[in-house]
């Protein structure tokens, strides 16, 4: 795997090279740096491989379901005080949902996060000086999830409980100075509500509030809540 990724990464630098190509427009939403922009490419590239084995975990258990669901979430949120303070935050999860009862099912799902916290950095004597914080997540949750209507409904609103493990990554950067803090790892409690509206019989537009206890530190954690919007595939 780790062979696989710096393949790629020469790739897509010999692409940018050959082709003159400036990376800084292609951010995904995220006006970062161009390292910061590897770090995306390289963790995007982790969350498909990761859920590709989600996927076939939970498929060798789909046999015995009644039916299965595939989702794919995206949120985004971005807060802005003036030019030199703002936060931004994007995900993208993936899940598996096996339907042993009809509207009872057992969801697993896997969320590559990032978070970029630009300040204002008072210590130095420049005024547009920055100081950047991004943090980035992994987090493996299993749910309960319980269907308030019948599988056949169009509009079929949700409630979900389970656990999480996330691992934790931050790096901060100041001139030209970076550092980076401990990386940090801990299981949580999850939680969330949501509503599916479908389609077709098959695909449905997903909407949830999730939240998993996150932790900071090896002794403090914090409330990581997200809002989705995605797709669903019912077969």
């Amino acid at each position: 795997m780790k062979l696989s990724i710096e393949l790629c990464e020469k790739y897509i630098l010999k692409v940018f090279k050959v082709c003159k190509i400036n990376s800084s427009p292609f951010k995904t939403g995220f006006k970062t740096r161009s390292s910061d922009f590897k770090k995306v490419i390289f963790a995007r590239i982790n969350f498909m491989v990761a859920f590709f084995f989600v996927i076939v975990t939970a498929l060798s258990f789909s046999a015995k379901a009644f039916y299965t669901e595939l989702g794919f979430n995206f949120n985004y949120k971005k807060t802005i005080v003036d030019n030199l303070n703002n936060i931004e935050q994007q995900g993208l999860t993936g899940s598996v949902s096996l339907y042993f009862w009809d509207q009872i099912a057992t969801e697993i799902s896997y969320t590559n996060s990032l978070y970029v916290k630009r300040e204002k950095a008072d210590s130095l004597p420049s005024t547009t000086a920055q100081r950047i914080t991004t943090q980035y997540a992994d987090i493996y949750g299993v749910d309960l999830i319980y269907v308030f209507t019948g599988k056949k409904e169009v509009f079929q609103p949700y409630i979900k409980g389970g656990v999480a493990y996330i691992k934790k990554k931050q790096t901060s950067q100041q001139d030209n100075s970076q550092w980076e803090t401990p990386t940090a790892t801990g299981w949580g409690p999850s939680y969330g509500v949501g509503f599916k509206f479908f389609l077709t019989e098959a695909f449905a537009i997903r909407v949830g509030y999730d939240v998993v206890k996150t932790p900071i530190d090896s002794s403090s954690s914090a409330d990581d809540i997200s809002s989705r919007i995605g797709l669903s595939w019912m077969f």
